[in-house]
């Protein structure tokens, strides 16, 4: 009887460590694939710059993982060109062009 007690210990074990082992794994790989849909994705960049009162902007590329803006407008007529960081979108740099 204890043999097999301690069999059951052994299986419960490993079946703990599967279910964990497999709970991590998907846990990595959700945020991963979620970040290359948002990063290949031009449109939440541009949802991105109304949040942050951009009301026009020139051509929206990727770079070295940033989204890169030109000629992002704000309603004030103030023009920048900008970077945001991808996934979180935070804003990298802004340089406002003069003329």
């Amino acid at each position: 009887m204890k043999r097999r007690q301690n069999s059951m210990i052994d299986v419960s074990r490993i079946v703990r460590l599967a279910s964990a082992v497999a709970a991590i794994s998907v846990a990595v790989a959700l945020p991963a694939s979620a970040r290359d849909e948002v990063r290949e994705d031009p449109a939440v960049v541009a949802e991105r710059l109304q949040h942050m009162g951009f009301v026009q902007w020139g051509k929206i590329r990727w770079s070295h993982g940033y989204w890169k803006i030109d000629d992002a407008k704000r309603a004030n007529g103030h023009v920048y060109d900008l970077e945001l960081e991808s996934g979180s979108f935070d804003l990298v740099r802004l340089r406002r062009d003069r003329g």
